[in-house]
C-alpha cells in the first residue's frame, strides 16, 4: 500500500473513531478532495460534506454499485448482505484504496447505529409483551415507557402489519431512525415486529394514514396478502391493549389498510384466549353437525353459518346460499335436533356463535402470526 494511502486510511479510522458518521464523511472529503453525501434507501441525507451540497439523491440511488451518475462515484453500502444506503463522492475515478475501505468503514459504523436501534427494540417489545399480558400496572407501564422515550399520555393509534413472509424477509424491511440514531435522539414513533407482525405506536395526528400506507406497501414488496390495521386513538398503557386488539381485529378485513368498526369482542375472544382450547370446544360443540355432514355429503355446517351471518333473517339467508326457503326451514329443523339445542334462546345463539368463529380462527390466515 502506498505511503499516501496509508496515511489517508488512519485519518478515516481516526475519524470513525472520534466522531462516528459525520466526521468520516467529512474526512472522506478531505482524503480524497471531492464532495461527499451519504443517503439512506428513502432519499434522506444521512451526512454531506460539504453540509449545504445538492445531490439527485433518487437518481444515486437508482445506480448500480460501481456505476459513474451525475459525476459521481456511487457505492452501495451494505450491512449482512443487505444495501442500506448510498455512497457517492463527486470523483470520476478512485485512484488508489480509500473509497472501498471508506465504504467498509461507513457499513461499520451503521452496524452500530442499528445495533443500537436493535437492542431499543427488543427492550420496547419485552415491554409491550408486558403490557399487553397484563403483568405491569397501568402507573409502571406508563413510567416504563416515557424512560423508553414514549409518551402514551397523548392520543396514539396503533398500527399492526402482516404479511406471507418468506424466512428472513422481515430483516428487508426498511431500516428507520438511523438519523435521529446518529444524533442521538430516539426514533419518532415506535417500530417493533413481534410475532411475525409489526407493530407501530404513532402520534395521533396526520400522520397515522400515511405511514399506515408506507408499510403496507413494504411489506407488499415483501410478501403477499399484505395488510395493516389502525386502532382508534388511545392514551395510556390501557390503550396500547386496546389498541392492539382494535388493530390486530382490523386486519381480518382483508388486504388493504383497515380500521376497525364496532369492536368485535367475539373476534378478539377467540383471538386473544390461548389458555382455552376454544378451536377444541368448538369442534365439540359442532360435531354433531361435522359429523352428519361428512357422513351424507350435507352442508348444514354452512347453512348455520349464513343463517347467523344474516342476523337469522330467511331472506338473506337464502338468497346467500341459492336455496328454498322451505328447504332453509327443513335444514334447521335438523339443526336443532342433532344440536339438541332452541334456537330462540339469545343464550344458545352466543354460544353457536363463538363456536363457529372459533372453529373459523382455526384455519384463520393469519395462524400463529396475527392470533
Amino acid at each position: 500500500m502506498r505511503a499516501k494511502d496509508s496515511d489517508a486510511l488512519s485519518r478515516l479510522v481516526f475519524a470513525t473513531r472520534s466522531g462516528g458518521l459525520s466526521h468520516l464523511v467529512h474526512a472522506i472529503r478531505e482524503v480524497l478532495d471531492a464532495d461527499v453525501g451519504l443517503f439512506d434507501l428513502s432519499g434522506s441525507t444521512l451526512a454531506a460534506s460539504p453540509s449545504r451540497s445538492i445531490w439527485a439523491a433518487d437518481v444515486l440511488l437508482g445506480a448500480r454499485d460501481g456505476d459513474v451518475v451525475e459525476g459521481c462515484a456511487v457505492r452501495a453500502v451494505e450491512v449482512d448482505g443487505e444495501r442500506v444506503a448510498c455512497l457517492a463522492v463527486r470523483t470520476e475515478s478512485d485512484d488508489g484504496a480509500v473509497l472501498p475501505v471508506a465504504v467498509d468503514l461507513v457499513a461499520i459504523e451503521l452496524m452500530r447505529l442499528r445495533a443500537a436501534q436493535v437492542g431499543w427494540r427488543e427492550l420496547v417489545s419485552g415491554l409491550l409483551d408486558d403490557i399487553l399480558a397484563g403483568r405491569v400496572s397501568e402507573d409502571d407501564a406508563v413510567a416504563r415507557l416515557r424512560a423508553a422515550g414514549l409518551d402514551v399520555s397523548r392520543p396514539f393509534r396503533m398500527l399492526v402489519g402482516w404479511a406471507d413472509l418468506p424466512a428472513g424477509a422481515r430483516r428487508s424491511l426498511p431500516w428507520g431512525g438511523i438519523y435521529a440514531l446518529m444524533n442521538g435522539q430516539r426514533e419518532p414513533f415506535l417500530r417493533v415486529v413481534r410475532d411475525g407482525r409489526v407493530l407501530m405506536l404513532v402520534p395521533d395526528d396526520d400522520l397515522p394514514d400515511r405511514i399506515a400506507e408506507t408499510l403496507l406497501r413494504q411489506l407488499s414488496r415483501l410478501g403477499a396478502g399484505a395488510r395493516v390495521g389502525v386502532s382508534l386513538p388511545h392514551r395510556g398503557a390501557a390503550g396500547v391493549r386496546v389498541g392492539f386488539f382494535e388493530a390486530s381485529s382490523a386486519l381480518e378485513e382483508g388486504e388493504g389498510v383497515h380500521h376497525p368498526r364496532r369492536l368485535d369482542l367475539v373476534r378478539l375472544l377467540v383471538m386473544t384466549n390461548a389458555a382455552v382450547p376454544l378451536g377444541e370446544l368448538a369442534r365439540e360443540q359442532l360435531r354433531p353437525l361435522l359429523d352428519y355432514d361428512a357422513a351424507h355429503g350435507t352442508a348444514l355446517l354452512e347453512t348455520f353459518r349464513a343463517y347467523l351471518e344474516t342476523d337469522r333473517d330467511i331472506v338473506r339467508a337464502t338468497e346467500r346460499l341459492f336455496i328454498h326457503r322451505n328447504t332453509l326451514r327443513y335444514r334447521l329443523r335438523q339443526i336443532t335436533g342433532l344440536l339438541d339445542v332452541d334456537l330462540d334462546s339469545v343464550a344458545t345463539i352466543a354460544t353457536l356463535w363463538l363456536a363457529l368463529r372459533a372453529l373459523d380462527g382455526e384455519g384463520a390466515f393469519d395462524k400463529g402470526n396475527v392470533q
